[in-house]
């Protein structure tokens, strides 16, 4: 791929976690989680931005088209994954919200990475 997507990308990925959390208790319990506060909000920011850093860093290092793909449907797959990773470690704690709720997502995104890499050849 010729273009390179921008690392800025990522903050909007980290903003998506945020509404999508916000979606998935509004949907699922009726009401928005009031026990939060505001810096579990910024944990799944930052959380989603990291998510968001290993997208675009896999995006941009995406030589083909379906490699390309390959990426953007692993990052899909990982949303579910992503987002139950960090409502259940956001009982554990902040750091609870990395550990499951990142590392699941990295490590699809990465399999999805070199799956269509294998593939593409």
């Amino acid at each position: 791929m010729d273009k390179k997507i921008s690392f800025l990308w990522a903050l909007g990925v980290g903003l998506l976690f945020v509404i999508l959390n916000l979606l998935t208790f509004l949907f699922r319990l009726g009401s928005l989680n009031a026990e939060a506060s505001f810096v579990d909000y910024v944990m799944f920011f930052l959380a989603g931005t990291l998510i968001g850093v290993a997208l675009v860093y896999f995006l941009r290092h995406s030589a083909a088209k379906p490699v390309f793909n390959a990426v953007w449907t692993a990052f899909v797959i990982s949303l579910p994954f992503a987002l139950f990773g960090m409502m259940f470690g956001g009982v554990v704690g902040g750091i609870g919200i990395f550990l499951l709720g990142v590392s699941p997502a990295v490590f699809i995104i990465g399999v999805g990475y070199y799956l269509g890499r294998a593939f593409a050849k």
